[in-house]
Protein backbone atom coordinates (compact mmCIF):
# COMPACT_ATOMS: atom_id res chain seq x y z
CA UNK A 1 0.00 0.00 0.00
CA UNK A 2 2.51 2.73 0.89
CA UNK A 3 4.16 1.66 -2.79
CA UNK A 4 0.85 2.88 -4.03
CA UNK A 5 1.30 5.85 -2.21
CA UNK A 6 4.39 6.69 -2.96
CA UNK A 7 3.50 6.54 -6.64
CA UNK A 8 0.05 8.85 -6.28
CA UNK A 9 2.56 11.30 -4.72
CA UNK A 10 5.31 11.19 -7.52
CA UNK A 11 2.32 11.54 -10.14
CA UNK A 12 0.98 14.77 -8.26
CA UNK A 13 4.10 16.50 -7.91
CA UNK A 14 4.62 15.96 -11.90
CA UNK A 15 1.34 17.15 -12.77
CA UNK A 16 0.51 13.80 -14.11
CA UNK A 17 -2.91 12.86 -13.42
CA UNK A 18 -4.45 9.79 -15.84
CA UNK A 19 -7.99 9.06 -15.89
CA UNK A 20 -8.81 5.86 -18.32
CA UNK A 21 -5.54 6.82 -20.49
CA UNK A 22 -6.41 10.58 -20.19
CA UNK A 23 -3.83 13.16 -19.23
CA UNK A 24 -4.93 16.28 -17.26
CA UNK A 25 -2.61 18.95 -18.18
CA UNK A 26 -3.42 22.03 -15.67
CA UNK A 27 -5.22 25.29 -17.44
CA UNK A 28 -4.90 28.76 -15.86
CA UNK A 29 -7.04 31.41 -17.46
CA UNK A 30 -5.01 34.66 -18.07
CA UNK A 31 -7.19 36.81 -19.98
CA UNK A 32 -11.20 37.32 -19.69
CA UNK A 33 -13.24 35.06 -21.70
CA UNK A 34 -10.31 32.21 -22.19
CA UNK A 35 -11.40 29.34 -21.94
CA UNK A 36 -9.46 25.55 -22.51
CA UNK A 37 -8.35 24.50 -26.72
CA UNK A 38 -10.54 21.49 -27.18
CA UNK A 39 -11.28 19.50 -30.28
CA UNK A 40 -13.92 20.22 -32.77
CA UNK A 41 -14.93 16.41 -32.80
CA UNK A 42 -13.99 13.92 -30.49
CA UNK A 43 -11.81 11.86 -33.12
CA UNK A 44 -9.97 14.76 -33.23
CA UNK A 45 -6.03 14.77 -32.98
CA UNK A 46 -5.78 18.65 -32.58
CA UNK A 47 -7.66 21.21 -30.62
CA UNK A 48 -8.54 24.38 -31.45
CA UNK A 49 -7.36 27.57 -29.36
CA UNK A 50 -9.09 30.92 -29.85
CA UNK A 51 -7.18 34.44 -30.23
CA UNK A 52 -7.42 36.29 -27.08
CA UNK A 53 -5.46 39.27 -28.02
CA UNK A 54 -3.41 40.53 -30.68
CA UNK A 55 0.36 41.67 -30.05
CA UNK A 56 1.82 43.90 -33.40
CA UNK A 57 5.64 43.12 -34.18
CA UNK A 58 7.72 46.78 -33.49
CA UNK A 59 10.82 46.67 -34.96
CA UNK A 60 12.03 50.11 -34.92
CA UNK A 61 15.28 51.18 -34.23
CA UNK A 62 16.56 48.02 -33.70
CA UNK A 63 14.66 47.63 -30.73
CA UNK A 64 12.16 44.62 -31.14
CA UNK A 65 9.10 44.16 -29.13
CA UNK A 66 5.57 43.37 -29.11
CA UNK A 67 2.83 45.60 -28.56
CA UNK A 68 -0.36 44.89 -26.96
CA UNK A 69 -3.54 45.88 -29.12
CA UNK A 70 -7.14 47.02 -27.37
CA UNK A 71 -8.50 45.85 -30.66
CA UNK A 72 -11.43 43.18 -30.92
CA UNK A 73 -9.72 42.64 -35.04
CA UNK A 74 -6.66 43.02 -36.11
CA UNK A 75 -6.38 43.32 -40.15
CA UNK A 76 -3.42 41.37 -41.36
CA UNK A 77 -1.71 42.05 -44.94
CA UNK A 78 0.02 39.86 -46.88
CA UNK A 79 3.35 38.68 -45.88
CA UNK A 80 2.80 40.02 -42.49
CA UNK A 81 2.96 38.53 -39.28
CA UNK A 82 1.12 39.30 -35.67
CA UNK A 83 1.35 37.16 -32.44
CA UNK A 84 -2.19 35.88 -31.24
CA UNK A 85 -2.16 35.56 -27.31
CA UNK A 86 -4.35 32.52 -26.48
CA UNK A 87 -5.38 33.52 -23.15
CA UNK A 88 -4.03 30.84 -20.75
CA UNK A 89 -0.94 29.14 -19.50
CA UNK A 90 -0.37 25.69 -18.57
CA UNK A 91 1.82 22.97 -16.95
CA UNK A 92 2.48 20.51 -18.97
CA UNK A 93 3.32 16.80 -17.26
CA UNK A 94 6.98 16.28 -17.38
CA UNK A 95 7.50 13.75 -20.34
CA UNK A 96 5.13 15.80 -23.04
CA UNK A 97 4.60 18.70 -25.11
CA UNK A 98 2.46 20.03 -27.61
CA UNK A 99 2.50 21.58 -30.90
CA UNK A 100 1.14 24.24 -32.40
CA UNK A 101 0.51 23.97 -35.95
CA UNK A 102 -2.03 25.85 -38.85
CA UNK A 103 -5.79 25.22 -38.82
CA UNK A 104 -6.37 23.40 -42.63
CA UNK A 105 -8.96 25.37 -43.70
CA UNK A 106 -7.71 28.75 -42.76
CA UNK A 107 -4.34 27.52 -44.48
CA UNK A 108 -6.23 26.57 -47.74
CA UNK A 109 -8.81 29.26 -48.00
CA UNK A 110 -6.93 32.66 -46.30
CA UNK A 111 -3.47 31.82 -46.75
CA UNK A 112 -3.02 31.87 -42.71
CA UNK A 113 -0.04 29.59 -41.09
CA UNK A 114 1.74 29.30 -38.26
CA UNK A 115 5.70 31.19 -39.09
CA UNK A 116 7.56 28.22 -36.64
CA UNK A 117 5.38 25.48 -37.62
CA UNK A 118 5.11 23.55 -35.60
CA UNK A 119 5.53 25.66 -32.51
CA UNK A 120 6.46 24.05 -29.39
CA UNK A 121 5.36 24.36 -26.10
CA UNK A 122 7.80 22.67 -23.86
CA UNK A 123 6.74 21.08 -20.24
CA UNK A 124 8.52 23.60 -18.70
CA UNK A 125 6.53 26.50 -19.90
CA UNK A 126 4.52 28.47 -17.73
CA UNK A 127 3.71 32.09 -19.98
CA UNK A 128 0.50 33.05 -21.91
CA UNK A 129 0.35 30.47 -24.83
CA UNK A 130 0.54 33.12 -28.55
CA UNK A 131 0.60 31.53 -31.78
CA UNK A 132 2.81 33.49 -34.78
CA UNK A 133 0.42 33.72 -37.40
CA UNK A 134 1.33 35.00 -40.79
CA UNK A 135 -0.55 35.68 -44.23
CA UNK A 136 1.10 34.19 -47.22
CA UNK A 137 -2.10 35.36 -49.42
CA UNK A 138 -2.21 37.93 -51.80
CA UNK A 139 -5.18 39.62 -49.99
CA UNK A 140 -5.67 41.53 -46.45
CA UNK A 141 -6.90 38.57 -43.79
CA UNK A 142 -9.09 40.27 -40.89
CA UNK A 143 -8.82 38.06 -38.03
CA UNK A 144 -11.03 38.62 -34.78
CA UNK A 145 -10.66 38.31 -31.03
CA UNK A 146 -12.21 34.80 -30.43
CA UNK A 147 -11.68 33.16 -33.43
CA UNK A 148 -10.41 29.65 -33.78
CA UNK A 149 -6.52 30.84 -34.85
CA UNK A 150 -4.47 27.16 -34.94
CA UNK A 151 -4.75 23.55 -33.48
CA UNK A 152 -2.59 22.47 -30.41
CA UNK A 153 -1.67 18.44 -30.81
CA UNK A 154 0.04 17.03 -27.74
CA UNK A 155 3.16 14.99 -27.94
CA UNK A 156 5.49 12.33 -25.91
CA UNK A 157 9.04 12.75 -25.12
CA UNK A 158 11.47 10.38 -25.93
CA UNK A 159 14.87 9.94 -24.59
CA UNK A 160 17.43 9.74 -27.46
CA UNK A 161 20.89 10.60 -27.86
CA UNK A 162 22.70 10.85 -31.51
CA UNK A 163 25.59 8.22 -31.87
CA UNK A 164 28.75 8.60 -34.21
CA UNK A 165 29.30 5.74 -36.25
CA UNK A 166 31.09 5.40 -39.75
CA UNK A 167 28.99 3.88 -41.82
CA UNK A 168 24.89 3.90 -42.05
CA UNK A 169 22.92 1.19 -42.73
CA UNK A 170 21.65 1.18 -46.30
CA UNK A 171 18.26 2.53 -47.11
CA UNK A 172 15.71 2.43 -50.55
CA UNK A 173 16.32 6.00 -50.87
CA UNK A 174 20.03 6.45 -49.84
CA UNK A 175 21.78 9.25 -50.90
CA UNK A 176 18.65 10.85 -52.83
CA UNK A 177 17.78 14.18 -52.39
CA UNK A 178 15.27 16.86 -52.52
CA UNK A 179 12.84 15.66 -55.49
CA UNK A 180 14.60 12.41 -56.00
CA UNK A 181 11.63 10.09 -56.10
CA UNK A 182 10.00 12.41 -58.50
CA UNK A 183 6.58 13.84 -59.05
CA UNK A 184 4.42 10.46 -60.09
Amino acid sequence: MSRNKNKNKSEKSQHIMKKEDKLFVPFKSLREGAIPPFPSNPDDAGADARIMVFKKINNEKGEKELIELNSETYTLKPLERVGCCLGFATAIPKGYYFKVVPRSGLALWDGISIVNSPGTIDAGYRNEWMAIVVNLSNCDVILKRGDRICQIILGKMYEYEFVETEKLPDSERGLGGFGSTGKK
